[in-house]
């Protein structure tokens, strides 16, 4: 045998500028996605969700009656389609209604709303309800997002998501105030400030608007507060204790049966819909008890065995040594790994029952966006949860400062390695590989500009009063993070029709290259 003797590294990261880095790295890896918003345009359920709202509002109408109209067409949607009458509401509210060029702002808003759910949920529940380190709180909330965003399934998912107005105000952006929704339930019992009253009063706001959220984040919204009024009860007879540090924090705890009762409210006024029953019928899905099990399985097959790639599993194990560190002066105990896993389980699936009970199927490109994004978030707070658990098993001596460990910084330093190197080989095989290199790609190859310089020529065509007959020229590029669908040479195909009374036209159609 043979000795050799390499130099180890013995450089620690400090915790306040890895957090600072992932902040910009992740608003680097956005700026592309940002970008290439401002060639998308309108296309499908945008002019006709937002038809009425768009007719208001070009005839005269201001922007405070707006909102009042838009009330009076969720009300008649409420009556005869649909339930969800929050999300209905925020269908008709397109950037597209007040002029088409201001569709850029459908990625801004959606990304600003999936970060402000996810960095406000990390911070009410490590920050506050834990007493962890907002640096590290901080950095997990940035490769959450990271994993969320660039790791998103390749195609409609990422076109509905983030550029389809209909779909990413329906399902991704229902999902970031979600997230905010549960941390503020949090704040107004953890947070020590005298700002709690308020927290609690936005919590019964939000939480009966997101009760008419899509089908998805409503039904999961509604098991929180379901258990949220589960813990209360148990915790006024004494069946249980929970950790609060004084009166008026345990008065807090003792109310947050209001905003999970108004949550279950909107729940229930939305599955009342009669609105439900006209559209139910055009549709059939599974049963209850089927949907759950299949929705249990896609988690695994879908989830875990095609999304899980191979630097989902690298990121998971940075935050695996994150979370190592930061759960280190934590003093609630955790001792039921096992329990944790199948509630995690259970949550990613009951994002999908409602789809399949409704239709029987996940296929539409939104519904595996927040599916995705549910997941991602299940698996993080799983590794915090077994992270911590070992931690607490093992009994390990705490390490003092604000820096990670020697051995944890060369650890973290040999899986970015990995990361860098490994994405840079996916890449060069697959520029669409990432949500980021997709977005770069359809920039760089002149597409993105193209879509929207012949959306500009088309428009001129639907403006033109003169043109009664509006034939408009295919599509020569359909930019694969933007191109959601369009007409059709038959005038009678459902979105020729919707386009061409958005337009005042008599028809529209296709004319082929």
């Amino acid at each position: 045998m043979f000795s050799y003797n390499i130099k180890r590294l013995s450089r620690q990261i400090n915790t306040k500028r890895l957090s600072i880095v992932m902040t910009v790295l992740y608003a680097i890896s956005v700026l592309p996605l940002l970008v290439l918003g401002h060639f998308n345009w309108m296309s499908a359920d945008d002019m006709s969700m937002a038809y009425r709202a768009h007719e208001y509002f070009v005839n005269g109408g201001n922007v405070i009656g707006l909102l009042g109209y838009i009330l009076r067409v969720t009300y008649d949607e409420y009556m005869t389609w649909v339930g969800y009458f929050f999300s209905a509401t925020l269908s008709s509210l397109s950037p597209g209604i007040f002029n088409e060029r201001l569709y850029f702002l459908v990625v801004y808003e959606i990304i600003f709303i999936l970060t402000l759910g996810v960095c406000y949920f990390y911070n009410a529940l490590f920050v506050h309800v834990f007493k962890a380190d907002k640096h590290l709180t901080n950095t997990a909330a940035m490769l959450t997002l990271i994993l969320i965003i660039q790791c998103m399934p390749e195609g409609m998912p990422r076109v509905e998501a983030f550029y389809w107005h209909s779909g990413a105000i329906n399902y991704m952006f229902m999902l970031g105030l979600g997230l905010f929704w549960i941390g503020l339930l949090l704040r107004s019992v953890y947070d020590l400030s005298s700002k709690r009253k308020g927290k609690l009063i936005w919590a019964c706001i939000w939480g009966f608007l997101l009760g008419g959220a899509n089908y998805m984040t409503a039904l999961e919204l509604a098991i929180i507060s379901v258990l949220v009024l589960i813990i209360v009860f148990l915790e006024k007879i004494s069946f249980i204790r929970l950790e609060t540090e004084d009166a008026e924090q345990k008065k807090s705890l003792s109310l947050l049966w209001i905003p999970a009762c108004l949550n279950l409210l909107g729940f229930i006024v939305s599955c009342l819909a009669p609105g439900n029953r006209a559209r139910g019928a055009q549709v059939e899905g599974f049963g209850a008890v089927k949907s759950i099990m299949i929705s249990i399985y896609d988690v695994l097959d879908i989830c875990i065995n095609q999304y899980s790639r191979w630097e989902m599993i690298v990121i998971l194990l940075i935050l695996a040594i994150i979370f190592w560190k930061l759960s280190e002066n934590i003093e609630h105990r955790f001792e039921h790994p096992f329990i944790f896993w199948l509630f995690a389980i259970g949550m990613s699936a009951s994002n999908i029952v409602p789809p399949l009970f409704a239709t029987g199927n996940i296929e539409a490109g939104r519904i595996m966006s927040i599916f995705w994004a549910e997941y991602v978030v299940m698996s993080v707070l799983t590794v915090f949860y077994f992270t911590a658990w070992v931690r607490q098993s093992l009994n390990t001596h705490k390490e003092k400062g604000l820096t990670l460990s020697v051995n944890s910084s060369n650890v973290v330093f040999a899986l970015v390695f990995v990361l860098t190197f490994g994405s840079i080989l996916c890449v060069k095989a697959d520029p669409y590989y990432y949500s980021a290199t997709s977005a770069i790609t359809d920039i760089s190859s002149k597409d993105a500009k193209t879509y929207r310089t012949e959306s500009l020529e088309r428009l001129a065509i639907l403006e033109d009063e003169s043109v009664t007959d509006a034939i408009l020229p295919e599509y020569s590029v359909k930019p694969r993070m933007l191109f959601f669908s369009d007409i059709e040479e038959d005038k009678d195909f459902w979105i020729n029709q919707v386009v061409a009374r958005y337009y005042h036209k008599n028809s529209v159609i296709l004319r082929k290259n």
